[in-house]
């Protein structure tokens, strides 16, 4: 909260007014990254337009996805540092997969447990490359992390 307070200029008393506490401050930065992450992908789903087979459009989501983390990654490093608020890890995470379980519906992949495992693999996936590309210092990074990341998804889904 400290360091909220220095970077924002805002006075602490403030922050507790309009948030409440940690958790409140930390669901509220989540929600703003999370509708940053969701224009993202309209955007690029709009602009892919209609017809594009199942795997295309889940190339398109994670490619959306991951350049959304880019473009907040400053944003993202904060959500996903080891000084949250108590119960906010399992509520990004809950997110995050529900997001991730959306995009896979259009895969199909079945209900079995060989699907479920490769559900998890794609979630761990994609969960990790974004992480490597909110830590990123260097944009020409960027595209190689997201590229490896495409190219394992379609290796793993086969």
């Amino acid at each position: 909260m400290a360091d909220l307070v220095a970077a924002s200029g805002a006075s602490i008393g403030s922050i507790y007014h309009h948030f409440g506490g940690k958790t409140e401050l930390f669901l509220a930065m989540f929600e703003q990254m999370a509708n940053a992450v969701d224009r993202r992908i309209e955007k690029t789903m709009r602009e892919a337009g209609d017809g594009a087979d199942p795997r295309r459009i889940f190339e398109l989501h994670v490619r959306a996805y991951l350049a959304a983390m880019w473009e907040n990654r400053r944003l993202a490093r904060v959500l996903t540092s080891e000084d949250t608020p108590p119960g906010f890890e399992a509520a990004r995470r809950g997110r995050m997969q529900a997001a991730f379980r959306h995009w896979m519906a259009v895969l199909e992949l079945d209900r079995s447990v060989r699907g479920q495992l490769l559900r998890r693999v794609l979630v761990a996936t994609i969960a990790e490359s974004s992480l490597m590309v909110a830590e990123c210092e260097d944009p020409d990074d960027v595209p190689a992390i997201t590229d490896a990341a495409v190219e394992w998804i379609d290796r793993i889904i086969g």
